[in-house]
């Protein structure tokens, strides 16, 4: 009678499957789906676990996923899902569809919030981040050039008094 047992290619199968799953789960290719819930993103960000949300801030839709960190950084991606309806066109032509990617040094990570760009946006780069400031520099622009008439025809009544 012939014994019946688990063989060495048995055990190899079995080896290599679970060596397999622990790749798969350290590398983050299966991300934790924490859809509008900042609460469970949050946490996965502080311990810099793969994660995505999906946040409405001011109207604009914004998606955030947290990527594979193995190094000193914890890398996040963000994107401009949709700009607000009604929203001057320019924003949509500059920020919509735009992302950039954000790697954060982890002894930072306590002091980012998801919801303010402002505590991040230091450590990212990309076309959504481009688009930002080319739409700051030139709200700035047009503020200069607003009150720099004032103060031109201000001069000109000076000098014209003087005259």
């Amino acid at each position: 009678m012939k014994k019946r047992g688990y063989g060495t290619d048995t055990f190899m199968i079995i080896g290599l499957i679970f060596v397999a799953a622990l790749v798969i789960y350290t590398s983050g290719v299966i991300k934790k789906d924490c859809g509008r819930d900042k609460v469970c993103f949050k946490e996965h960000f502080m311990e810099c676990k793969t994660a995505k949300l999906i946040s409405i801030k001011n109207d604009n839709v914004y998606s955030y996923t947290i990527g594979s960190s193995f190094g000193s950084d914890c890398n996040m991606y963000v994107r401009m899902e949709r700009i607000a309806l009604g929203s001057d066109p320019q924003f949509e032509k500059m920020l919509e569809g735009r992302e950039m990617t954000c790697s954060i040094p982890r002894q930072q990570i306590r002091e980012v919030d998801v919801d303010n760009l402002n505590s991040f946006i230091d450590y990212c780069q990309g076309e959504l981040k481009e688009g930002l400031y080319e739409l700051i520099i030139q709200r700035m622009y047009t503020l200069v050039v607003k009150e720099l008439g004032s103060i031109i025809e201000q001069a000109r009544k000076a000098v014209l008094s003087q005259v």
